[in-house]
Protein backbone atom coordinates (compact mmCIF):
# COMPACT_ATOMS: atom_id res chain seq x y z
CA UNK A 1 0.00 0.00 0.00
CA UNK A 2 1.18 3.63 -1.54
CA UNK A 3 0.67 6.14 1.71
CA UNK A 4 2.94 8.67 -0.48
CA UNK A 5 0.34 10.63 -1.80
CA UNK A 6 -1.38 10.86 1.54
CA UNK A 7 1.23 11.98 3.61
CA UNK A 8 2.05 14.73 1.03
CA UNK A 9 -1.70 15.77 1.13
CA UNK A 10 -1.41 16.00 4.54
CA UNK A 11 1.81 17.79 5.09
CA UNK A 12 0.77 20.58 2.61
CA UNK A 13 -2.54 21.25 5.03
CA UNK A 14 -0.80 20.96 7.73
CA UNK A 15 1.81 23.65 6.54
CA UNK A 16 -1.39 25.97 5.68
CA UNK A 17 -3.20 25.38 9.00
CA UNK A 18 -0.22 26.32 11.21
CA UNK A 19 2.10 28.68 10.00
CA UNK A 20 5.35 28.77 11.84
CA UNK A 21 6.47 32.31 13.55
CA UNK A 22 10.04 32.72 14.70
CA UNK A 23 10.61 35.08 17.03
CA UNK A 24 14.18 36.31 18.73
CA UNK A 25 15.08 34.18 21.49
CA UNK A 26 15.72 37.44 23.79
CA UNK A 27 13.52 39.85 23.01
CA UNK A 28 10.37 37.98 21.28
CA UNK A 29 10.45 40.20 18.34
CA UNK A 30 8.68 38.45 15.03
CA UNK A 31 11.57 37.38 12.74
CA UNK A 32 11.70 37.02 8.87
CA UNK A 33 11.82 33.48 8.01
CA UNK A 34 14.55 33.65 5.17
CA UNK A 35 16.99 30.81 3.96
CA UNK A 36 17.14 26.90 4.34
CA UNK A 37 15.17 26.07 7.61
CA UNK A 38 18.88 25.14 9.39
CA UNK A 39 19.81 28.76 9.05
CA UNK A 40 16.72 30.49 9.92
CA UNK A 41 17.88 33.52 11.80
CA UNK A 42 17.35 32.91 15.73
CA UNK A 43 18.10 36.67 16.69
CA UNK A 44 16.51 40.15 15.83
CA UNK A 45 19.76 42.00 16.27
CA UNK A 46 23.61 41.58 17.63
CA UNK A 47 22.81 43.46 21.05
CA UNK A 48 20.06 40.69 21.40
CA UNK A 49 22.66 38.08 20.56
CA UNK A 50 25.26 39.25 22.93
CA UNK A 51 22.20 39.73 25.81
CA UNK A 52 21.75 36.06 24.91
CA UNK A 53 25.17 35.16 25.49
CA UNK A 54 26.52 37.05 28.37
CA UNK A 55 29.33 38.83 26.97
CA UNK A 56 30.69 41.34 23.83
CA UNK A 57 30.76 39.00 20.37
CA UNK A 58 33.89 40.12 18.60
CA UNK A 59 33.02 40.92 14.83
Amino acid sequence: MDLGKYIKRNNAKAAEQYPIERRCLQCGNLLRNEGEPIYYQRFCSKTCKERYVGMPLED
